[in-house]
């Protein structure tokens, strides 16, 4: 029974960040909120953000109230998986660190994620109008561009989601020691 309670517990934390990861990029990186799965995306998450918005507004296009409530889920998805495991969750500061690591991890996750199925769309669905494509180049163009300006043109080739790439290990490659430092 702890096994099926741990995935169920899991899975609903776990879409509940990635959602919410969702928001805070689709606002950092000024996607439309006129695309239907923004507006998905925005229905789903509001109940939990209208309330935190409150008391932590947004400040330009950073959506503090969305960073909170995915540090605080993934908080929560951390202590769940200590309690349904019976093991020792951590002083507060240390959950609060790990929620906030998880959350970076996500992030870097989604935006690879997203470069790699942007990659792909390029190739089979190119010039296709299909609103999670859109959404997807929305939220990787604002982080491949300024690369794309560093890179020499190469004959119609874009090496620019390499360098991101690689970019992007460097940073989860150094997170850890950065987290481990503050503990």
């Amino acid at each position: 029974m702890t096994d099926v309670t741990r995935y169920v517990v899991e899975f609903l934390l776990n879409i509940a960040a990635f959602l919410l990861a969702l928001r805070f990029l689709m606002q950092l990186m000024r996607a439309d909120f006129y695309n239907p799965i923004s507006q998905s995306i925005v229905k789903v998450t509001d109940p939990i953000l209208k309330p935190l918005r409150l008391v932590l507004p947004a400040y330009k296009n950073i959506d503090f109230a969305a960073l909170l409530a995915m540090v605080i889920v993934m908080a929560l998805l951390y202590l769940a998986k200590q309690a349904i495991g019976g093991a020792y969750a951590g002083t507060p500061w240390q959950i609060t660190l790990f929620g906030l690591y998880e959350t970076l991890l996500l992030l870097l996750q989604i935006i690879r994620w997203s470069i790699l199925i942007s990659i792909i769309a390029s190739f089979v669905a190119q010039g296709n109008g299909h609103p999670a494509l859109a959404l997807v180049y929305e939220l990787t163009e604002p982080v491949l561009a300024p690369v794309r300006k560093l890179l020499p043109a190469m004959g119609g080739l874009d090496f620019s989601p390499i360098l991101v790439f690689l970019i992007i290990g460097v940073i989860e490659q150094i997170l850890p020691q950065v987290f481990s430092a503050l503990l």
